[in-house]
């Protein structure tokens, strides 16, 4: 009995989880998936559905691009109606930005596929290693951030695409409106005349998957700029608590000095592969970046616009939420470069703060080269343009007021 009791304590012994860099990844890559992408090389062989499932996708999102385009001209014809065409506009922004991050993953490819193998190459495979970087806090700090920014954007989505025939089916069915009107979510031009007939509903399909695909464009490129941040995070945070924590082992004993010396070249070549890393990423997600800035301060001008003139019902609840969606957006990339701008800085203060004084001259000159390095701090880049920090918010706020000011003058 006692023997039994033993093997079955054994047993209850909960192992501890190995975490990999697609635990990371996972949420992104199953959003860039419902839309039929693969964003990097992972050896899985999908079919050939899988390809024209994304063809479909695709050909709907850019026939729903220039459809509110054809439409956006058409209102603009009218300077009476400006409130409709600022409306149409903000659709047609969005549309761009969704449909840029996914043609910039799709030319991305192979340097993404590199970025995950350099990710996967560094990533601690031991659970003592992985005890040590404290992998699985950071992994979840990352779903917090991915999964509540996935929701709030999911949620918009669907404030979008549902709203307009759920009004629909309650004037008509529960009100008995005689006169109910049918409307679409999105403002597009359609060739064919789809009210008051059966066209109604394949054509309000096709603009909320056209919008799907949009929406979902734009989620998976943010999280995967989040996945791969917090990542590196994690890197530089490991290497300033590991430089904190160095004991010099020459103060005990002179004939240790070749042992200091090796662990602290150690960590200044993991330093310069974390530097490497970084400039990689930025490298990948830098184009990206700089659309989704451009886009995203139009976009909040255009609907910042409309809540300013007319007040709907209708139109309130959505254009808040995609207001809110956008500026979260924006908050979380200039958040998320300041803390890694934050923790490359720290590898420097974490240099200074080790007991280094009676190192040999040797390991001294050495920790002054990672010092250095140290003190220009690394963050996110939308490519030589602009880099990324808390301060941008204010400039992409500053933008934004400036755009919104020209198009109160032209409403005036």
């Amino acid at each position: 009995m006692i023997l039994f009791k033993k093997k079955a304590n054994v047993a209850e012994e909960p192992k501890e989880k190995i975490y990999d860099v697609d635990d990371f990844l996972k949420l992104a890559v199953n959003f860039y998936n419902t839309m039929g992408i693969d964003p990097y090389e992972t050896g899985r062989k999908w079919s050939i559905w899988f390809q024209l499932y994304f063809a479909a996708n695709l050909i709907n999102m850019v026939y729903s691009f220039f459809a509110e385009a054809a439409y956006l001209a058409n209102t603009l014809r009218d300077s009476e109606n400006l409130l409709e065409s600022c409306m149409v506009l903000s659709y047609w922004t969005f549309v761009i930005i969704g449909l840029s991050k996914i043609c910039a993953v799709m030319y991305r490819k192979p340097k993404l596929t590199s970025l995950v193998k350099q990710l996967k190459s560094c990533f601690p495979s031991s659970a003592m290693d992985q005890e040590e970087y404290d992998v699985k806090s950071c992994l979840k700090r990352t779903h917090m951030y991915t999964k509540g920014f996935g929701v709030l954007y999911t949620v918009m989505y669907f404030a979008h695409t549902l709203i307009p025939i759920f009004v629909y089916f309650s004037e008509k069915l529960l009100l008995k409106y005689p006169d109910a009107k049918q409307n679409m979510p999105f403002y597009q031009w359609e060739p064919w005349e789809w009210r008051d007939n059966w066209w109604f509903y394949p054509t309000y399909f096709h603009q909320s998957h056209a919008g799907y695909t949009a929406t979902c464009g734009s989620i998976a490129g943010d999280l995967m700029i989040f996945a791969v941040v917090l990542q590196v995070i994690m890197h530089y945070d490991r290497l300033a608590k590991v430089l904190r924590e160095l004991k010099i082992q020459a103060l005990n004993n002179p004939n240790a000095v070749d042992e200091d010396l090796k662990k602290l070249q150690s960590l200044i070549a993991n330093h310069i592969d974390i530097l490497r890393l970084t400039d990689f990423t930025n490298d990948v997600f830098g184009v990206s970046l700089l659309l989704n800035f451009v886009a995203s301060s139009l976009l909040v001008c255009l609907v910042g616009f409309q809540l300013t003139i007319k007040f709907s019902l209708q139109y309130f609840g959505k254009q808040v939420l995609l207001l809110v969606s956008v500026l979260f957006e924006v908050y979380l990339l200039c958040s998320f470069s300041q803390k890694l701008m934050d923790a490359s800085e720290n590898v420097g203060i974490a240099a200074y703060d080790m007991d280094w004084q009676g190192a040999d001259k040797r390991f001294k000159k050495m920790l002054i080269y990672i010092s250095m390095r140290a003190q220009k701090p690394v963050c996110l880049k939308a490519t030589i343009v602009l880099d990324l920090s808390m301060s941008t918010v204010t400039i992409f706020l500053g933008m934004t007021y400036k755009f919104f000011c020209a198009i109160r003058t032209m409403y005036q």
